[in-house]
């Protein structure tokens, strides 16, 4: 019997959602980057490192990422024992990228953050760092072996907006905490850019995971809020990009941040889900059924980016036989909660 063109666009839609999005949800490992720049003085070192440790924590105990994969370099290391990697020196950061060549695989998810001062000069921006700073241009050219990769990249410092346009690409998300070098005040968006993954807030779609757009989104909300509630002139504005066009967005309009908007932190599911190592190592049927969830979750997100472009009957059968599945895979997880 012959396929009805109905049929072939269901069977290329499903082999689309489950072999592209299935594989990159489950298979795809972040590898996390945290660079804290010179803090110039007692309190912005402290408060920067605050920001830098609730970070790492939240990535390895909320969202399951690997220990070993989170890479902190901090202006003074020897206060931080055991937690920061090495003194956030250009060499070490150009040496820290070296080896990341050799670890972050294809497909696999390189997530740096930026947290300090920045700087400005009409011409070029830097990120300050004990010693010779790094420029906007000289990271772009420690990304371009990761080509293979999703890059994240999030500068949290002051003057970061013009890092946006030397940064922007194919398969890159670039958020800056201001939306150009003239913005040179202390920025605030750092704080609650962290917050919006170690907190309970940013969740605004209830999947128990916190898209770069959510975190963007949480912390330009509590920036807005702050510089109202204090009643003064707001002088940051962060901008996010994420289709490689080099402008980047405040406000999120339509067809911005989609891509986002799926970015997530990647690492043990099961974790990330609030399961302990021996809970999962107990339970093995626990570990498939978590990526199952995640796999359908890409079919979710797979289908709404493809919405406008699928006749709307179509688009919403194939969503609730989705939908209907993950809500009961969802229930076969919470019943191990119990």
């Amino acid at each position: 019997m012959p396929r009805t063109r109905r049929g072939w666009v269901v069977t290329a839609l499903v082999t689309m959602v489950v072999c592209g999005s299935a594989g990159s949800v489950s298979a795809k490992q972040t590898h996390l980057v945290i660079i804290v720049g010179l803090g110039g003085e007692d309190g912005y070192r402290e408060k920067f490192h605050e920001w830098a440790s609730e970070m790492r924590e939240a990535a390895i105990h909320r969202h399951g990422v690997s220990e070993n994969s989170v890479y902190y370099l901090a202006e003074k290391p020897e206060l931080y024992p055991g937690v920061a990697r090495a003194k956030s020196t250009k060499e070490s950061v150009m040496a820290l990228f070296a080896e990341l060549e050799t670890v972050v695989a294809p497909g696999d998810q390189l997530f740096v953050l930026l947290i300090g001062h920045g700087s400005f000069n009409s011409e070029e921006s830097r990120f300050n760092l004990p010693g010779p700073d790094v420029t906007a241009v000289e990271f772009d050219l420690l990304l371009t072996p990761f080509s293979e990769q999703q890059i994240v990249f999030v500068n949290a410092s002051s003057a970061s907006g013009s890092f946006l346009p030397e940064l922007s690409g194919s398969n890159r998300v670039i958020v800056t905490a201001t939306k150009s070098g003239y913005e040179r005040n202390e920025s605030l968006f750092g704080g609650y850019f962290v917050e919006a993954y170690a907190g309970e807030g940013a969740d605004t779609d209830k999947n128990e995971r916190i898209s770069v757009v959510e975190a963007f989104t949480y912390a330009r909300a509590r920036v807005d809020a702050y510089y109202n509630e204090e009643n003064i002139l707001k002088t940051e504005h962060a901008i996010i990009d994420d289709n490689g066009d080099g402008e980047g967005a405040h406000e999120l309009a339509e067809g911005e941040g989609d891509v986002a908007s799926t970015v997530y932190l990647y690492g043990d599911a099961a974790v990330a889900e609030g399961f302990s190592a021996s809970e999962v190592e107990s339970d093995p049927e626990l570990a498939r059924l978590v990526e199952h969830k995640l796999a359908l979750e890409g079919r979710v997100e797979a289908l709404r980016l493809q919405k406008d472009s699928m006749p709307e009957e179509l688009y919403l059968t194939e969503l609730e036989t989705v939908l209907l599945e993950l809500a009961q895979v969802s229930e076969s997880i919470e019943e191990r909660r119990r």
